[in-house]
């Protein structure tokens, strides 16, 4: 099959597994290229299933367990690269948006974008000075063509934050992670495979930790 990350071919992880568990491992493919692990096609949730989880997600901004992690991720990724009180998109804003409070309580602009709770195509008609992606890039089918779009609707200058876990390399240390038993994960990224995928799209790393997290920049343009 093809990385839907790069377009290079992917291999069955279960090829790389040495006799762990052969079944569930054939569902997977890791890109020898980029380094993407996906879910085959055949495996991918349904539209309907996929809303369905979602509303199962208990991303209560309320909660102080997970407002804590939450604004962990804007203070470490966000406020320090991006304008002070600068309108900030957040792709992929799920049922409840919990970052909405966050960053307007900070001063910054808030629009929310996901295709089953927050739907719409006026953010897609302007550029942004920051954007946010926080855990949705597990969930993005097309993770290749979503964040080539993002980085195209960066003003230059802009900031491009995303929190997702990076997965174990050993085949079976990935299956036993926990990360990977929700059905809407249908695509992982080690740092070093998410780092590259944004690079080759112009953008420049300015903070990253060994976790989850990742800054970008786009460069302002220069004569």
């Amino acid at each position: 099959m093809i990385c839907r990350l790069c377009g290079a071919p992917a291999r069955s992880l279960a090829a790389e597994s040495d006799g762990y568990r052969f079944s569930e491992l054939s569902c997977y493919e890791r890109c020898p290229s980029c380094g993407y692990i996906q879910l085959l096609e055949d495996y991918l949730p349904s539209a309907l299933n996929e809303r369905t989880r979602y509303l199962l997600h208990r991303n209560d901004p309320a909660d102080p367990g997970y407002r804590k992690w939450l604004v962990s991720f804007i203070e470490e990724a966000l406020l320090p690269y991006a304008k002070s009180a600068c309108a900030v998109l957040d792709f992929g804003s799920g049922p409840n948006p919990a970052l909405q409070g966050i960053l307007s309580e900070r001063g910054y602009g808030y629009t929310p974008f996901d295709p089953f709770f927050a739907p719409g195509e006026a953010w897609r008609a302007r550029t942004w000075p920051a954007i946010v992606v926080h855990e949705v890039a597990e969930h993005l089918r097309f993770p290749g063509v979503a964040l080539s779009e993002l980085a195209g609707l960066l003003e230059p200058g802009g900031v491009l934050a995303l929190r997702t876990r990076f997965p174990p390399e050993d085949p079976a240390d990935f299956l036993s992670w926990h990360y990977r038993q929700d059905s809407t994960h249908v695509g992982f990224f080690s740092k070093a495979c998410l780092k590259g995928a944004v690079e080759a799209l112009g953008l420049k790393l300015i903070h990253e930790n060994d976790e989850d997290t990742l800054c970008f920049k786009k460069e302002p343009y220069t004569l």
